[in-house]
């Protein structure tokens, strides 16, 4: 009930600032020219309130959703830039949430001023919920991921000043020497191959969460699953069992053999081969540098 008497209240607030904005407003003085009585009605019922009347609303609305002085626009530039292929794979790259929450409607978020905050959320992750420690941002970082999440709330609270635009912030060129170079991707995958038009079944966040952290698909993200991990485990007794890794402990290890049962194995005196499809992905993690995952993104975008 009081969630209910909240949400009645905040809409009377928002009906009376649009009736006090359009009464400061003048109303415009429509052009001398005779229209047809079906146009004239077609033309009210489909247009936009005059841009003054617009302006106003957005910035009383501003004002109670993110009340203070508006955000910085090269930190929200910035903040931009940093939000979509960090953040943007699970909470969408405008912040209204895919597999992850909605940001922009996030309390916590609303209530953070320059990172103060959402920065240990970011710096530590969450763990049980599935969201990545992002240990390496710093405080500036964090606070420009503050200030565009900030200009996106006060963006959403007017519908006709809401706009967002994907930026992809690497260079095409060096992705694409980094493809066939040091990333040694062109080893594994090929861009006529199963790479081709990947750019059109992904979205940029998606692609860069495959490429950061590789493994299940993220929910919403498709595609289809990685290949398993596979082991051939060599017993003390020389007996040979291949199959599908299924479990890993100090003690034993669970395979799915050929005829489909899992098999526990014990670990001790034997010897176990274990090939992981995307274990390079795994190890690139630790020496791509931001510069090269960005710019590979980019390379991987032109692919159409």
């Amino acid at each position: 009930m009081r969630l209910l008497r909240g949400l009645i209240t905040f809409s009377g607030l928002i009906v009376l600032l649009a009736a006090t904005v359009a009464a400061q407003e003048p109303t415009p003085q429509a052009p001398q020219t005779a229209q047809a009585p079906a146009a004239q009605t077609g033309a009210k019922q489909g247009q936009a309130p005059p841009a003054g009347r617009r302006q106003g609303f957005a910035e009383m609305a501003a004002r109670i959703f993110t009340p203070g002085a508006a955000p910085d626009p090269a930190a929200v530039e910035r903040g931009q830039k940093l939000f979509a292929p960090t953040c943007g794979f699970c909470h969408a790259p405008d912040g209204t949430g895919k597999s992850g929450p909605d940001l922009v409607a996030d309390a916590l978020v609303i209530r953070d001023n320059g990172g103060d905050l959402i920065g240990r959320v970011i710096h530590d992750g969450r763990p049980g919920k599935g969201m990545p420690a992002f240990a390496d941002l710093s405080a500036a970082q964090i606070g420009d991921i503050s200030a565009f999440l900030h200009a996106q709330i006060r963006g959403a609270a007017n519908r006709f000043a809401y706009s967002f635009r994907e930026v992809v912030t690497g260079n095409a060129r060096s992705g694409e020497a980094y493809f066939n170079g040091a990333g040694k991707c062109n080893t594994c995958h090929s861009v006529t191959g199963d790479l081709a038009g990947i750019a059109g079944r992904y979205q940029p966040p998606d692609l860069q969460a495959r490429l950061v952290y590789p493994g299940p698909s993220f929910p919403g993200a498709g595609g289809p699953p990685p290949k398993p991990v596979t082991v051939t485990v060599t017993l003390a007794s020389g007996e040979k069992v291949s199959g599908r890794l299924v479990s890993e402990n100090p003690f034993d290890i669970g395979v799915r053999d050929e005829s489909g049962s899992i098999r526990s194995l014990p670990i001790d005196g034997a010897r176990i081969e274990i090939h992981d499809p995307l274990q390079y992905h795994k190890e690139l993690i630790d020496t791509i540098s931001d510069t090269e995952m960005h710019d590979l993104l980019a390379y991987l975008e032109t692919l159409k």
